[in-house]
């Protein structure tokens, strides 16, 4: 059985492959995090929802890795997770 490591650089041999996943690793990044401070403040997406005062499938949607997302909807986000300020780096 092949692991998701094993998968990941076998893929990453691809020149296309490895430029797209270079290209898409940073909204990735920010998914993951955005995902993270979900699970660690232990809310569901609905209670998420409910603070943001939208339906738990735009939560579901925002978190979802395909979709990109506003500036507005990340500090309401972090704000219904209960971030106290929202630090981006470059």
């Amino acid at each position: 059985m092949t692991t998701l490591q094993e998968l990941k650089e076998k893929l990453m041999q691809d020149e296309e492959f490895a430029k797209e996943y270079e290209r898409s690793k940073p909204l990735y990044d920010v998914k993951r995090a955005i995902i993270e401070s979900r699970i660690k403040s232990k809310l569901t997406q609905k209670q998420i929802a409910d603070s943001m005062q939208v339906s738990q499938s735009v939560v579901a949607r925002f978190e979802s890795m395909g979709n990109d997302f506003k500036f507005s909807t990340l500090q309401n986000y972090a704000k219904a997770v209960g971030l106290k300020k929202l630090v981006i780096e470059f």
